[in-house]
């Protein structure tokens, strides 16, 4: 292991015991030693050599440049590892000790040789004291100081249960029977009525790595996942959905494998997709990525569009590195809300990102608590506004790439805009069931429309297709409700343009009773469509296109030439917006 500072840590030989000799008799050393005597060379030859034998005893030195400054040493009983360390008189107070200390760290947690590292400081050895505060050790206080305690796990294994009791042992289970030890459990359940509670206390009595919450409010999985990661040790963060498995007991050795080799920020992995019926899981379909390794000096505008063609990269059932997601701000509830926000900025932000080819993980497909409802307050400039740090200055020649990651998010949001708009069931951020009605699920729609991150999206997604999608619900929606003047009238109360533009562009067809796009206009309604697109609340124009088809017939065409310069005005717009 090296770093910047020309820093080396390497495992020590038989040429390293008149180093180890002199560094473990300085002054220092030894009055912080809990064996301050000063011991004969002959005893220390014969310790030393003794101890590079011993399986359960590993002795690091660091160098500098190649001259060496210091040691630790860790002693493996059970399931810990008592570590201590000493550096030459010259080489403190620079930090090495911590680099040191954390390296030795990285390496076990991935070879997954001990759960927790212990160290023992005297109570003066403030320096000491301090760096392992610093490396986030807990301090249990002793007669002679301190005992210094840190779980290592390399991963920590995140699961929000509500009423999953009939699928929770499949997915416990996956991750107990894993050949590679190094993981904790953190189980948070949301106030579930069935027996999970009872399987999940069984599960923590049984298993020291598994820790549950229970709280008696649901407070969805998103902020769950946040929750979680409050109190997590380990490297590496994946979400498991408690309807889902990891594939095989080898998951997680074949992803540390990964993590050893290469270190990444995250790591995708392929996927299995099942139905769950009858109480067995049947799978029906896989993805099998093709193995790579992203690094930064790549052009994170194409990585971004293989991530989104290649894996299913919008889901935290992938594995991210928790310090990596704490520096760069990211959670799963605030401010980037769910996996769609969080992976989205995660990819952009990591340095290094890694593909396996291997599906290591099993989706069911028809269990999901929340795939049938759609969240209200969903921001929907979040995703897009992540995305726009890696688009270049220019989009020519990237103009394919640019339009299909904005139709990959859009088609998200089009899909949530829908379900809104047409009566579909809600919940609110914590996935608890909502109620709205029709004017305020109108207003909702509109306000997502008019957001600049929906006008610019349009502009590289297709702006006809998607206003026709977008703008065509909500229509029907408004046609519907003329049947009842109350609702009918607080739409368009609380509408900016939206609910003026659809009584204006759309009609019921009177031979099949639809909603449909009108073909004609007069020249009041020439005139009030253009009012429409000079509003200000709608500054990208958005709907023009739909008024401006070939087969659409003006009584004054010259409100056709208006239109269509309003419609340049969305466009640049939508340009200027992104320069910004």
């Amino acid at each position: 292991m090296e770093n910047t500072h020309g820093l080396r840590l390497r495992r020590a030989e038989k040429e390293d015991c008149r180093f180890l000799y002199e560094l473990r008799n300085e002054e220092e050393v030894r009055k912080n030693s809990f064996q301050t005597g000063i011991f004969s060379y002959e005893d220390h030859v014969a310790w030393f050599e003794r101890k590079l034998e011993e399986k359960n005893t590993r002795i690091y030195i660091l160098e500098q440049d190649g001259e060496r400054i210091g040691q630790a040493r860790v002693d493996l009983e059970g399931q810990n590892g008592e570590i201590s360390y000493a550096l030459c008189l010259r080489a403190r107070g620079h930090g090495y000790s911590k680099w040191m200390l954390g390296s030795i760290e990285e390496e076990l947690r991935e070879q997954a040789v001990c759960r927790k590292l212990i160290a023992e400081v005297k109570r003066e050895n403030i320096a000491s004291q301090k760096i392992f505060e610093t490396l986030s050790y807990i301090a249990v206080p002793a007669d002679y100081g301190y005992v210094f305690e840190k779980k290592i796990p390399l991963f920590t294994i995140i699961m929000c249960t509500y009423n999953s009791a009939q699928t929770l042992a499949t997915a416990v289970e996956s991750v107990r029977n894993q050949e590679f030890g190094g993981w904790e459990m953190q189980i948070l359940d949301n106030g579930s009525k069935d027996e999970s509670v009872e399987k999940l206390q069984e599960y923590e009595k049984s298993d020291d790595r598994i820790k549950c919450i229970y709280r008696k409010d649901n407070i969805g999985w998103g902020k769950g996942i946040s929750e979680c990661l409050k109190t997590s040790a380990g490297g590496y963060m994946m979400f498991l959905g408690a309807d889902d498995y990891l594939a095989t007991e080898h998951t997680l050795t074949e992803v540390a494998d990964e993590v050893k080799k290469n270190h990444p920020q995250i790591i995708f992995t392929g996927t299995y997709y099942a139905k769950y019926e009858q109480g067995e899981y049947h799978i029906i379909r896989y993805t099998l990525p093709e193995n790579k390794v992203y690094k930064g000096d790549g052009e994170r505008l194409i990585r971004m569009t293989e991530l989104m063609h290649n894996v299913y990269y919008n889901s935290a059932m992938h594995y991210l590195k928790i310090d990596f997601l704490k520096q760069n701000g990211m959670d799963f509830y605030d401010p980037f809300y769910i996996d769609s926000q969080t992976m989205t900025e995660a990819i952009v932000k990591a340095e290094k990102i890694v593909v396996m080819s291997q599906p290591e993980y099993v989706l069911t497909l028809n269990t999901s608590q929340t795939a049938k409802r759609t969240v209200y307050d969903y921001n929907v400039e979040r995703q897009w506004n992540s995305i726009k740090e890696i688009l270049p200055p220019t989009t020519a020649g990237r103009e394919e790439a640019v339009s299909y990651v904005a139709r990959r998010v859009l088609d998200n949001i089009a899909a949530m805009c829908q379900s809104i708009v047409l009566g579909e069931a809600l919940c609110d951020r914590e996935m608890n069931t909502i109620e709205k009605s029709i004017p305020e699920r109108f207003a909702r729609v509109e306000e997502m429309i008019s957001t600049d991150a929906m006008g610019e999206m349009m502009n590289y997604a297709g702006r006809e297709e998607y206003a026709e999608c977008l703008i065509g619900a909500a229509g029907v929606t408004c046609w519907i409700c003329k049947k009842n003047k109350r609702l009918s009238d607080e739409i368009c109360h609380n509408s900016k343009w939206l609910a003026e533009f659809v009584e204006v562009a759309m009609e019921v067809d009177e031979t099949t009773g639809m909603v449909v796009w009108k073909k004609r206009f007069d020249r009041d309604a020439g005139d009030r469509l253009l009012r429409i697109f000079q509003n200000s609340w709608n500054r990208f124009k958005t709907g023009v296109e739909l008024v401006l088809k070939d087969d659409v017939w003006y009584e004054d065409i010259g409100i056709r030439e208006k239109l269509c310069e309003e419609k340049e005005s969305g466009v640049t717009y939508a340009r200027r917006s992104i320069d910004q």
